[in-house]
């Protein structure tokens, strides 16, 4: 079978060497990567679940288990497997496996149902589904059995802790038990770390979900270098990811594990109450999340009856963290949490430190990680590059960018030139330290009366109101000003904000006229992406059709 059968682009000879020759790839798989650390770590403990404890040993005889019967039942090389599954540690295996035969897992959220997973699984031509049984009282496994009849390429369906319904499906234990026998078919595999191995979608927060797609060269080089840094800093690191392992965030702390030797807890579903019990039994060290989830957690009303003392890291990813929560984070732990910038096309291009200055850590999102070019661009004219302190959209250029959009070579031939920028279409300015200011979507920017608003810098201010759990700051409608500022709120204790009491809070923060908002709706929780992050798209929708509601 066709290491390519998905005609999936490639780089050009001269961009691969261009990154050897710096060092910046290496030529590592994930497998290759998670088998040094077997040898150095086997009986260590690896995966810590609610059923049960596996050691980086035990680990790596499931995953090679679960590869040989995979390629018993005909999947291998090449092909796309959409895996649908919480975090269990059978997704875990899963990640290793696929990547041992040179096959491209497809993470789905949970969240989606029958139009988003008919929709992605035709789009993607995708070959194998992994689903569960039945999850939180719904029918996976039904659904996608009612699906394969009308997606020709999808020819096979692998049920997880549930039976087969066909001659089509298989059990994942059923694989895992067969492949122990057989693991002679592994030899036979040869997989390029140029290979395509990764095939997710963008959160879809502007309504154009894009499947990028990463080659192990583009992943791993950096993953390895991230996970020893953890695991330099705490050899007894405990990790858990309270993001699900379908979003990139937390697909990568699998890798974060496999590459660094460290211990890693899994949480199925998002539950405050569970993880601080987790935290306080299994003695977590590390957490990560979305700021929506550690909001959750630190607002929980039972949050003082834990001993979460064990937390010596904190990481905020999926969505720009706000000045309040990095500074509630250091209060609660201690924890010198900062900012990070990046996307599923180049992984992480900014970060910063916990030696940064404070403004800096409040402010920005850092200054280029090791091997990756920053430049801003006019938003007009991309040949122009922008003066220090001028916002534009922000360019990047590095060794974790994504090979290409899957069938889509139209639209990754407009977002690159041919030195290998990358145009985010994220607006931000470079000031005269080298730290990145993150203004938002180009999308968002509000344009009232010629003056153009970046909500980022709004969302922060609203943010340290004390009865302001959450703000999200979108264009309203207006036919005299083209926009006018929207301010949607989630208060704390249900207490609605009234507009007056957000421009006097403003207002103390002596802000321009300009950007204190002409209309507050409160709401009760936000619109969210599967990913955790504020479906703005949503809200500039309901903001559109407030305006026309009031004529």
């Amino acid at each position: 079978m066709s290491a390519n059968k998905h005609d999936f682009p490639i780089f050009s000879a001269e961009y691969r060497d261009r990154w050897r020759s710096a060092g910046l790839w290496t030529d590592d798989t994930l497998h290759g990567g998670f088998d040094e650390i077997v040898a150095a770590y086997p009986d260590k403990i690896a995966l810590i679940s609610a059923d049960a404890t596996y050691t980086f040993a035990q680990f790596k005889a499931e995953s090679d288990a679960l590869a040989a019967g995979l390629i018993g039942a005909g999947i291998g090389t090449g092909d796309i497997v959409a895996v649908q599954l919480p975090n269990w540690v059978e997704f875990c295996f899963l990640q290793i496996a696929l990547s041992r035969i040179g096959a491209v897992i497809q993470p789905l959220h949970m969240a989606f149902r029958e139009r988003e997973m008919r929709n992605l699984c035709e789009f993607c031509e995708t070959d194998v589904a992994v689903v569960c049984d039945i999850f939180q009282d719904y029918d996976y496994a039904g659904l996608m059995r009612k699906l394969m009849p009308g997606l020709p390429n999808l020819r096979k369906m692998i049920v997880t802790r549930g039976a087969a319904g066909g001659a089509d499906e298989h059990v994942l234990a059923e694989l895992v038990a067969e492949g122990r026998d057989n693991l002679e078919r592994l030899e036979s595999v040869n997989v390029s770390p140029d290979d395509v191995f990764y095939l997710n979608f963008t959160s879809g927060t502007e309504g154009d979900p894009k499947g990028f797609l990463h080659t192990h060269n583009t992943l791993i080089p950096l993953m390895k270098i991230t996970a020893a840094m953890q695991a330099s800093a705490n050899p007894d690191r405990v990790s858990l990811a309270c993001s699900p392992m379908t979003h990139s965030y937390g697909h990568f702390s699998t890798y974060n594990c496999a590459m660094g030797g460290t211990s890693m807890v899994l949480v199925d579903r998002y539950n405050p109450t569970r993880i601080l019990e987790l935290i306080q039994s299994a003695r977590v060290t590390a957490m990560s999340g979305t700021p929506a989830h550690l909001i959750g957690i630190l607002d929980h009303p039972d949050f003082d009856k834990y001993d979460t003392s064990c937390v010596g890291a904190v990481g905020v990813g999926g969505a720009r963290s706000a000045p309040e929560l990095i500074a509630r984070l250091e209060r609660t732990w201690g924890v010198k949490t900062g900012n990070t910038y990046g996307m599923g096309e180049n992984i992480v291009h900014t970060m910063t430190l916990p030696n940064d200055p404070e403004d800096k850590v409040r402010e920005t999102v850092g200054r280029p990680v090791p091997g990756v070019e920053l430049k801003i661009v006019d938003t007009g004219d991309r040949a122009r590059e922008a003066a220090t302190g001028v916002v534009g959209e922000i360019v990047f250029r590095g060794p974790t960018l994504f090979v290409g959009y899957h069938r889509q070579p139209e639209l990754t031939a407009s977002t690159r030139d041919d030195e290998g920028w990358f145009y985010t279409s994220d607006l931000g300015f470079v000031d005269e330290d080298g730290y990145l200011h993150y203004a938002g979507r180009a999308k968002e920017v509000i344009n009232r009366g010629g003056t153009k608003i970046y909500p980022k810098e709004i969302e922060d201010l609203l943010n340290t109101h004390p009865r302001v759990l959450d703000a999200a700051v979108v264009g309203w409608p207006d036919e005299r000003m083209g926009e006018r500022v929207c301010a949607y709120i989630v208060p704390a204790q249900g207490k609605d904000l009234s507009l007056e009491e957000v421009a006097a809070h403003l207002n103390d923060q002596a802000v321009t006229k300009y950007m204190i908002p002409e209309f507050v709706i409160n709401l009760s929780e936000f619109p969210m992406t599967p990913t955790g992050k504020v479906r703005k798209a949503s809200l500039q929708e309901d903001a559109a059709q407030r305006a026309r509601d009031t004529g």
